[in-house]
């Protein structure tokens, strides 16, 4: 499966990934060029990162009263499994090696030394849903914590998104251009797989038929939901090209089409 979005790794480093099935929006990979010792707690001043995604998991039952995450899922506090979920897993990567964290998994990374981080994160198909679903969060997140200036601040679903963007690194009208180019891709790869030679151009892709045909599936069902969204709707959509539901109705009898693929 063709990976759409971007690759995390770390380099020059020693470090522990535990994980709790959780809400992560995409799958993450992670390398790291050093060997690494078992230790269960971090050493001093070692970094602590964390990332939590869309479907409901084990961490839920980590949650305090604000509905905020734990800093450490190894704290003492956590242990007693008649309150919370069960330890989480514990991976310690060696030299070289690669560690692999699906759609749903909570993850956090105590760094054994110092390390250069460069972290693999990636969406297809198979997880977009995932994707729009996590984006849907973030937004009614943001909204929620600006909710008392709704009524007097001018163009507030417009900050709404910028914030959301600065959060997130992405908002509506970004998602929605994301989708466009991989759709457009995956289409233009249809109409060329007729005729003699069909394929050459995407030998080196291993992308075929059926997967850009699964592939626009997909999309054509999130782009759906995007394009009914009530906060897309208030986007100024004039200069997107194709419009939305242009593309939207082109997915759809592409899916149609190919059904018997």
């Amino acid at each position: 499966m063709e990976m759409w979005l971007y690759l995390l790794q770390t380099v020059e480093s020693r470090n522990i990934t535990r994980t709790l099935k959780n809400t992560c929006p995409s799958e993450t990979t992670s390398v790291t060029g050093k060997s690494s010792s078992n230790r269960t707690t971090p050493l001093p001043g070692a970094v602590s990162t964390s990332k939590t995604g869309t479907c409901a998991g084990q961490e839920e039952t980590l949650r305090d009263c604000h509905g905020s995450l734990p800093y450490d899922v190894t704290a003492f506090t956590l242990l007693d499994s008649r309150q919370h979920c069960s330890p989480p897993l514990e991976v310690t990567q060696e030299a070289g090696e690669m560690v692999f964290v699906p759609s749903g998994w909570h993850h956090q990374v105590h760094n054994l030394e110092d390390t250069i981080s460069i972290n693999h994160n990636w969406v297809n198909g198979c997880n977009l849903a995932n994707m729009w679903h996590f984006l849907q969060q973030e937004l009614r997140a943001v909204q929620r914590e600006v909710s008392e200036w709704k009524d007097t601040m001018p163009d507030w679903h417009h900050h709404c998104q910028v914030i959301m963007k600065s959060c997130s690194g992405i908002n509506f009208e970004e998602f929605y251009h994301f989708l466009k180019v991989i759709a457009e891709r995956r289409l233009l790869l249809l109409a060329t797989e007729t005729g003699p030679g069909e394929g050459e151009g995407n030998e080196g892709t291993g992308l075929g038929p059926q997967q850009a045909a699964f592939d626009i599936s997909r999309i054509a069902e999130v782009l759906a939901s995007v394009v009914a969204h009530p906060d897309f709707e208030k986007l100024d959509t004039s200069v997107f090209s194709p419009q939305p539901e242009d593309l939207l109705q082109q997915l759809e009898e592409l899916v149609a089409a190919t059904a018997s693929l």
